[in-house]
């Protein structure tokens, strides 16, 4: 790389990382203020709050010289140079100064201790060369699990210094081709994680889905991963970790994906499940091996990484192969709400097709509750008619009450009380406890929405109806907190 072209970059670099760090600031000390004792979060804060981190999310420290951007220059401190520690309590403080001033509407003292904050932040970066060192010593300092807003609020800062280190030696490396210092940084970082949860919370968010872990650490990563699988770490944190080093080892051609589906093709028998949900991830994204992956799945009947491996694939698969696979999945999970969930919100087009071809079939209809659950979550054209179509011709009575609650929850005001209607008039469903125990639960979706005469025409009519006496009770508690005075009209 050219000198002034790597030069911009560290510009770029610079605007880029001291832009985030303001709003984040204002994010976690206002939830860090919310978490103090005796406070009460006021809900009308959050919209001011997000407001304020748009607009914190500007430059406002850029400046312009003959048309190219550049980082403004932090101005010189007074007095005798603060240390690393005092720099990061200032910027704590900062933040917390930013999260008032956002909180009371003041948006010109929120914008100017934002580039205060930006500045200061990249003033620390420019002074100290060993600012990851130095941060990560000092955060291995604090007392864990400590809820005092100083020592939250420096969890926060020094995460932000950490990732902005690994992304300055990430950097460097690349345009220089030696990777000796971010190699040893991140090293550094795998082996204080085991220590607490705060630290395995740090060093996941940092380096998950990012360049910087390579071959060099797999040892450690599996290390993490064998911790976890006794419980000493947060499973999903090794998890993921396996994985991002497999994607950048593939990515980088530290390993051919031969040699990684080899390895995978091992660890699907290893006795800890991380490794196992790992293996799986990375034999499903290569259609290849997708089979002999699910079909390990089926034959071990491994329900817990089977979930995992539908979540991955529901959120990270194309749709119509995500589909695919949680279909297959079926017979070892009998009910994937929260894949099918997932997999609506990107592609209700493709489950609302599903749905009208399993339906013309009358197949799977342990399926069809899933995909109706599923359609709740898209608020796309497809849905409605599909939801809509399953609660009056369905012939499976768990698909239409799914359809019921689907409708309840997303289309309260048109369609609720007729969806609760039409499982009441059904008599199968209408003379069912069980099924009845799940209209009184969406009962409850149209008391958030407001339909205070709906729950009352139909609280009275499930009163006269054969409720379980926990149905009954939850009816009764619904209606005294719902209608006026707690009473129905008649």
């Amino acid at each position: 790389m050219r000198p002034e072209t790597r030069s911009a970059s560290h510009r770029g670099w610079i605007l880029l990382t001291t832009g985030l760090i303001a709003a984040s600031l204002v994010a976690a000390l206002r939830w860090i203020q919310d978490q103090a004792p005796g406070h009460t979060p006021d809900p009308a804060v959050a919209p001011a709050v997000a407001e304020g981190e748009l607009l914190m999310a500007g430059t406002p420290t850029e400046a312009t010289d003959g048309g190219q951007r550049v980082a403004a220059t932090p101005a010189a401190a007074d007095g005798p140079t603060q240390t690393f520690e005092q720099q990061i309590d200032a910027l704590v403080e900062l933040g917390q100064r930013t999260a008032a001033a956002v909180q009371a509407d003041e948006i010109d003292e929120a914008k100017a201790t934002d580039a205060a904050a930006r500045q200061a932040f990249a003033a620390l970066l420019a002074q100290f060369g060993d600012a990851g060192e130095r941060g990560l010593a000092m955060v291995t300092g604090l007392p864990p699990g400590s809820e005092a807003p100083l020592d939250l609020g420096r969890h926060v800062v020094l995460r932000l210094v950490i990732a902005a280190e690994c992304a300055r030696r990430h950097e460097t490396a690349e345009a220089v081709s030696d990777r000796a210092r971010i190699d040893a940084f991140v090293a550094a970082l795998l082996a204080v994680m085991p220590q607490h949860d705060q630290l395995a919370q740090l060093g996941g968010t940092v380096l998950d889905g990012k360049p910087y872990l390579r071959l060099v650490h797999e040892p450690a990563v599996l290390d993490l991963v064998a911790l976890a699988g006794e419980g000493k770490l947060p499973r999903p944190i090794a998890t993921q970790l396996l994985l991002t080093l497999w994607d950048n080892v593939g990515r980088s051609g530290e390993r051919t994906s031969g040699e990684l589906a080899s390895l995978a093709m091992l660890l699907l028998a290893d006795q800890d499940p991380s490794k196992r949900t790992a293996a799986c991830r990375l034999l499903l994204n290569d259609p290849r091996y997708r089979h002999v992956v699910l079909a390990w799945l089926r034959e071990r009947n491994d329900a817990a990484v089977a979930r995992e491996v539908a979540n991955l694939a529901a959120q990270q698969l194309p749709p119509k192969e995500a589909l695919a696979v949680l279909r297959e999945l079926a017979p070892t999970l009998p009910s994937m709400g929260n894949a099918y969930m997932a997999l609506g919100h990107r592609a209700p087009d493709v489950l609302a097709l599903a749905y009208h071809e399993l339906l013309a079939a009358d197949t799977h209809p342990a399926v069809r509750v899933d995909l109706i659950a599923g359609l709740a979550m898209a608020n796309a054209p497809e849905s409605g008619p599909a939801i809509e179509l399953a609660l009056q011709s369905d012939p499976s009575p768990e698909v239409r009450v799914q359809a019921m609650l689907s409708l309840t929850a997303t289309a309260a005001a048109s369609s609720g009380e007729a969806a609760c209607t039409a499982i009441l008039d059904d008599p199968v469903l209408g003379s069912n406890p069980a099924r009845l125990a799940i209209v009184v639960y969406a009962l409850q979706n149209l008391e958030a929405a407001g339909l205070t005469n709906a729950v009352d025409r139909l609280g009275q009519r499930l009163r006269n109806l054969p409720l379980r006496d926990d149905s009954r009770r939850a009816l009764e508690q619904l209606l005294a907190r719902a209608l006026p005075g707690g009473q129905t009209s008649r």
